[in-house]
């Protein structure tokens, strides 16, 4: 009678290969959905950001805008203007520091585009009307910021007139 109570060395070493198999597997995955969070929080700061500028320009009653740099920067910075010059505004949530977000360092994410009529700022009036710029017309079409991270793609639009802010 054979009576078998060890493990072969091809037993263990199939069940090393699957376990190593599936570490790879889960790897991946979870760099994924890392990924989409990552790029998920980033829009969702940008629309937090963006109607804070706009909520504020009524609230205050002065323009409030915000300049984007695509690329490598990748960083967005909200400013109040008056007369021909723009100043940082505080950032409430860093007390004295100004409202800069940089989100290739913070998110690690990038700014692939902002295609917005004109330049690449959009500001607000004390109407909450989204302009692209104080002494320009009124947004007519859509201004698009597209955020990119690893082959993920997010969408922040402004919607001309009314101003709607959101995500795709």
């Amino acid at each position: 009678m054979n009576d078998r109570r060890a493990f072969t060395l091809v037993e263990a070493v199939i069940v090393l290969a699957l376990t190593g198999l599936l570490s790879v597997v889960a790897a991946v995955a979870i760099g994924s959905a890392m990924n989409g969070v990552q790029i998920t929080s980033a829009a969702d700061k940008l629309v937090s950001d963006l109607r804070y500028a706009q909520t504020m320009a009524s609230g205050v009653g002065v323009w409030y805008g915000v300049s984007f740099e695509s690329g490598t920067a990748s960083r967005y910075y909200i400013y109040t203007t008056t007369g021909t010059l723009d100043t940082l505004v505080d950032n409430p949530g860093k007390k004295g520091s100004s409202f800069v977000v940089e989100l290739g360092t913070d998110f690690g994410v990038t700014i692939a585009t902002a295609t917005i009529e004109g330049g690449s700022k959009v500001e607000f009036s004390p109407y909450q009307v989204p302009y692209t710029d104080r002494t320009g017309a009124a947004l007519s079409g859509e201004a698009v910021i597209t955020l990119q991270k690893s082959g993920a793609v997010r969408t922040v639009r402004i919607t001309p007139t009314a101003g709607r802010i959101y995500t795709q």
